[in-house]
């Protein structure tokens, strides 16, 4: 007769209980993603590309259970989605709960782009404040590299964007700022300054509305508010926002209100306007954007960007003083 003593025992089934937690984790991360069926084509390219979406959300899962980095594949994506997926993950972690993805494969100009892959954030502190429940974006190139991984704007967004292309090129280029609005929200939320250094022109004018008090000489009156404005160049703008991204755990920036306009006469010249609501772990405020974007390089230029608040004082901004494209000289 064997016999096992109790020590032996209490290993055996700390060990058991070690391999049972392991299990369950293990099934509960594994991840299968599937497209839609007639959004794309059946092939090797299909097949790479869910498989490369499955095994990458399931490296998400196992990571945000152990509380660690990622460890991905840097074969599989392009040296910028590589590096952002990275920097997101930094500032802020999360799961995909779906055990079966299915979504619809979107082709564009640039490649394929998959999106609504709902998620749930895990932030680090209990200072965030945002909305727990996303979704995400994969892109691809025509080979099926992955391009960037984004936490997606929300679909009346996306449909803002989309829904006023006069032409063919007009509906394509508009998906194309849709896709760049959603990477330049998530260059933010990354922290990723040097994509934000390549983003914006090197004479870029950059203007930021601020709020100022003006009190009455009686200390009885109530003070009123007015909106100043202060231009900064693009190199000051940047060593603003590393000081920022360096003194906060987390940068959370959405955008909502959305709307483009094309330039009259300028080919490839976009305004884009939107409400943007921005929210880091000491501060957070809310505002309109206005971008001048440049479509004619090989990569999307900003040449003009602008905040203004949405409240001064007990005052809202009057919709008729936003900053449009009619502001500025090309």
């Amino acid at each position: 007769m064997v016999r096992i003593d109790k020590k032996e025992m209490k290993m055996r089934k700390v060990l058991l209980v070690s391999l049972l937690w392991l299990f369950a984790l293990t099934g509960r991360s594994q991840i299968t993603f599937q497209f839609q069926q007639g959004s794309i084509d059946d092939g090797s390219l299909k097949t790479q590309m869910e498989d490369r979406i499955g095994r990458l959300l399931t490296e998400i899962n196992a990571a945000d259970a152990a509380e660690r980095g990622l460890d991905v594949d840097a074969n599989q994506f392009s040296d910028r989605a590589y590096s952002g997926l990275n920097q997101l993950w930094k500032n802020i972690r999360f799961c995909c709960e779906d055990e079966l993805n299915i979504q619809p494969c979107i082709k564009d100009e640039v490649g394929f782009q998959v999106r609504g892959i709902p998620i749930t954030l895990h932030p680090s502190d209990d200072s965030y404040k945002g909305s727990l429940y996303r979704e995400l974006t994969v892109s691809f190139d025509p080979d099926g590299t992955i391009t960037g991984v984004r936490l997606s704007l929300d679909n009346q967004s996306v449909s803002q964007i989309l829904k006023h292309g006069s032409t063919v090129v007009d509906v394509r280029r508009r998906r194309e700022i849709l896709k760049f609005v959603e990477d330049f929200r998530c260059f933010y939320n990354e922290k990723n300054l040097p994509a934000l250094k390549q983003v914006y022109s090197d004479d870029a004018l950059i203007i930021t509305g601020k709020v100022v008090m003006n009190r009455s000489k009686s200390d009885m009156g109530k003070g009123s508010a007015k909106v100043e404005y202060y231009k900064q160049t693009k190199s000051e703008y940047i060593k603003k926002l590393e000081r920022i991204f360096a003194n906060n755990k987390y940068i959370d920036v959405g955008f909502s209100e959305i709307s483009v306009v094309s330039h009259p006469v300028k080919e490839g010249y976009y305004g884009v306007t939107l409400r943007q609501a921005w929210n880091t772990s000491s501060y957070s405020d809310d505002g309109y954007l206005f971008l001048l974007w440049d479509f004619n390089g090989e990569t999307p230029m900003i040449h003009v960007r602008t905040w203004q608040p949405s409240m001064y004082g007990d005052h809202e901004l009057d919709k008729s003083d936003l900053f449009t494209l009619a502001d500025f000289d090309l």
